[in-house]
């Protein structure tokens, strides 16, 4: 588990890249407990509370590496077939779920996932809702690793769905 410090960035499920503000002690039940304070970049008024005995239990991860971009990339290839035969309720609960997971990968299939759906039949407010959260969290660490602005990633994210060699599917199965 890594450790992080005062002014470390790091990602949080569903909340996206947040700066590391300081490390103190909380009480917790009858207990004294170390933890990392985490200031949402996105949003400056969200703070996390992330013991520090619980890191990867609760996701807080550290942002990816440059060489592991072209993979974030290569998951807008894929297209979910199963999600079509889904009702509304149950795939917007399973992409949740992807989301949860902090993953960069997880949150990259969420965006392709939701593109895919866009195109073929629509889709409800609560997953344009989720699409934009997504794109929101990957382009933001992306524009960081990237030393890109965030409009610029997200123009690259939907560029990844114009092009032609966007065709292979892949099915999951649940």
């Amino acid at each position: 588990m890594d450790q992080f410090k005062p002014g470390d960035l790091a990602v949080y499920p569903n909340y996206g890249v947040g700066k590391v503000v300081t490390v103190e002690s909380r009480m917790m039940g009858d207990s004294e407990v170390s933890c990392y304070v985490v200031n949402i970049l996105a949003d400056s008024s969200k703070v996390v509370i992330v013991p520090v005995d619980s890191v990867e239990q609760m996701g807080l991860r550290n942002l990816i590496s440059e060489s592991e971009v072209p993979a974030v990339y290569n998951c807008f290839r894929y297209k979910n077939l199963d999600l079509l035969k889904m009702n509304w309720n149950r795939r917007y609960r399973s992409l949740q779920d992807k989301m949860k997971t902090g993953k960069v990968t997880d949150v990259a299939t969420v965006i392709s996932d939701l593109m895919f759906l866009k195109k073929r039949k629509g889709l409800s407010y609560g997953e344009e809702r989720l699409l934009s959260d997504a794109e929101d969290i990957l382009a933001t660490e992306l524009s960081i690793i990237e030393n890109l602005p965030k409009e610029e990633i997200v123009n690259k994210i939907h560029d990844s769905f114009k092009s032609k060699s966007n065709t292979n599917t892949q099915t999951e199965s649940k």
